[in-house]
């Protein structure tokens, strides 16, 4: 028996190819072929060319709305931390509050140059309203900081380290760099909120996760653009500098920050294992959309050998990537 694909080769300009698929060919493969071909009901998926101004009116719109649904967080609030968990908390978190209140002005002057090479001018307003968000969210820790007698930072090399190196080339550089903070950050807010029993942090650690999952789509959208016209010989050596980067800033931030992961139960292996995965489902949806930024139309597409169906469930619904 033969299955046979017919898949887009973006990358290699290569239209309609078929992929043949015999008995003797990997078994793995086959059988996610079959499953993948039993649950598209459509014959042909349609992959449209993404539209930049219409994706950075989306985000604009689900921005606001978000900001619509902020918590409120009294510094007021009644002491709620033991003396073991400040003690445990104090040196981490006010890092990480520093960190999340970076203003952003060299980023936004990037991405305003952006949006006017790519006559996009929703670009920046986008990009401004994300930063607020992730400002927010220093002003959620600030706040719970204050209630409980723990200082503000003024500065801390990791944090200078990051904007220096934010500062140092242009618009990817910077959302790569940024991007690599937010993969960690998901475990780190998760061990935060399991380090200790203060509800009012455990509420504050949840939004921002919340808010996490929907900035690296987001962030995942931006690099699509960016990287959407990129040889894929080209892309696999900038993902593999990447990951190279994102490890050994999972080093830096396990030894800075042990204490809390230790309280919440993390190994190093366990903050390693759940960055990765973040990196992976966020490269993998950045990778998705880069294909549908780099659309000259509508095309027929179906599964190429290498993408996996959670890949492709991004782009079985034109009128909904996955930036959604």
């Amino acid at each position: 028996m033969e299955i046979h694909f017919q898949a887009l080769r973006a990358q290699r300009g290569v239209a309609n190819a078929f992929i043949p698929l015999d008995k003797a060919a990997d078994l793995v493969r086959a059988s996610r072929a079959i499953v993948w071909n039993r649950k598209c009901c459509p014959e042909w998926i349609m992959i449209q060319k993404l539209d930049g101004c219409a994706e950075s009116r989306r985000w604009i719109a689900r921005f606001s709305l978000r900001s619509m649904t902020a918590i409120y967080v009294s510094h007021l609030t009644a002491a709620e931390l033991t003396r073991e968990e400040i003690a445990t908390i104090t040196k981490s978190i006010q890092q990480f509050q520093l960190g999340e209140g970076s203003k952003g002005q060299r980023l936004l002057n990037r991405g305003r140059k952006y949006g006017r090479s790519v006559s996009d001018p929703f670009f920046v307003a986008a990009l401004d309203l994300f930063i607020k968000e992730e400002q927010q969210h220093s002003r959620y820790l600030e706040a719970f900081m204050q209630s409980q007698g723990i200082a503000v930072a003024g500065r801390h090399w990791v944090d200078t380290v990051f904007r220096k190196l934010r500062g140092l080339a242009g618009l990817e550089l910077s959302l790569a760099v940024l991007v690599t903070a937010e993969f960690i950050a998901v475990p780190y807010y998760r061990a935060l909120r399991d380090a200790t029993g203060s509800a009012v942090l455990k509420t504050i650690c949840k939004r921002i996760l919340d808010d996490e999952a929907t900035h690296l789509r987001y962030q995942a959208s931006m690099m699509a653009r960016l990287t959407a016209q990129r040889r894929r010989v080209f892309d696999r050596v900038r993902d593999h500098l990447h990951r190279f980067f994102l490890l050994s800033t999972m080093v830096v931030v396990w030894f800075e920050h042990r204490a809390v992961f230790q309280a919440a139960g993390y190994g190093f292996r366990r903050l390693q294992e759940e960055t990765l995965f973040e990196f992976t489902e966020w490269d993998s949806a950045r990778r998705t959309l880069a294909l549908q930024f780099a659309a000259p139309g509508a095309h027929a597409l179906r599964l190429p050998e290498e993408w996996s169906p959670a890949e492709v469930s991004a782009l079985r619904s034109s009128d909904a990537p996955a930036a959604h």
